[in-house]
């Protein structure tokens, strides 16, 4: 059997390259197609259909090249195009003095193009959001130690305030310092549904509800089962935090049929987000 020729694999190689540079340089070309057929004006940012695609590219990976080498190429891919179509883009990230993985957790998902601003505190990333639509902000996902919980301010109903409409990370990095740590990703956009996503659902009231009580309710009303369910209490008032699965928007009636299922005489429920489920593959 005759031994490869180096040279002629190598050359190989180089028409690769060239034809991989070639196909980007015509993705860009269609990307800044479609940014000019849009409306002026508004975010770019896709996070459900970005998800579709990722899990595509990652079903379908069959090669000794690392899957998660592929998932921060299509990433970085994803984030510039972004970047293109929305110049003023930028993350506004939520990274204490003493919890810098979340920086690495936005700095790995949205690559090395896109601005990233520090803040030290949630209601600050808040801040920086609803102050300039082009921001996207990442937070710390919701925990029962949380003493000043930011979520329940999402559900207050003003025009300015995001939604969620993504998890962190999307999929685990081998080298990852921010292992056993997630965030939430927040935009003034709709979650939109990527076909397996779980909605975040905050129930407010001024009297404890048992999660028996809840549950029921949910079945009453035709909401699937929540999945889980976080408890704080914000001076006096009891804050409900449930994830479900699928998509449910702010103006769907079986939110309103859950209040008066609950007899809520007062207090609020509102659907303040949705995410992607992340993705689970060998890295």
């Amino acid at each position: 059997m005759d031994t490869p020729n180096l040279d002629t694999l190598r050359q190989e190689i180089d028409a690769i390259d060239g034809e991989l540079h070639g196909l980007i340089q015509r993705r860009a070309t269609l990307v800044g197609e479609i940014s000019a057929a849009k409306p002026a004006g508004g975010l770019s940012f896709r996070p459900g259909r970005e998800a579709q695609v990722l899990r595509k590219r990652l079903a379908t990976h069959d090669s000794r090249f690392p899957a998660a080498a592929v998932y921060r190429m299509w990433r970085e891919m994803m984030s510039s195009f972004a970047l293109m179509q929305t110049p003023a883009l930028k993350i506004a990230v939520c990274r204490p003095a003493d919890q810098p993985g979340y920086w690495d957790l936005a700095r790995d998902h949205f690559g090395c193009q896109v601005t990233l601003v520090g803040h030290e505190s949630p209601m600050q990333v808040l801040a920086a959001v609803r102050a300039d639509p082009a921001t996207i902000g990442v937070v710390p996902a919701p925990i029962e130690a949380d003493t000043q919980p930011w979520w329940p301010v999402l559900a207050s109903g003003e025009s300015s305030l995001p939604n969620v409409v993504g998890k962190l990370p999307f999929l685990v990095m081998p080298n990852a310092r921010a292992r056993g740590i997630s965030a939430l990703v927040l935009a003034r956009i709709e979650p939109e549904e990527s076909g397996d996503d779980r909605t975040l659902i905050s129930l407010e009231a001024e009297t404890a509800i048992s999660r028996n009580r809840i549950s029921g309710a949910f079945a009453k009303v035709a909401l699937p089962a929540f999945t889980s369910a976080l408890d704080q209490n914000v001076r006096g008032v009891h804050h409900y935090l449930l994830e479900l699965p699928g998509v449910v928007a702010e103006s769907d009636k079986r939110l309103r049929e859950l209040g008066v299922a609950l007899e809520l005489q007062t207090g609020s429920v509102a659907s303040i987000g949705a995410y992607a489920v992340p993705a689970v593959t060998r890295t």
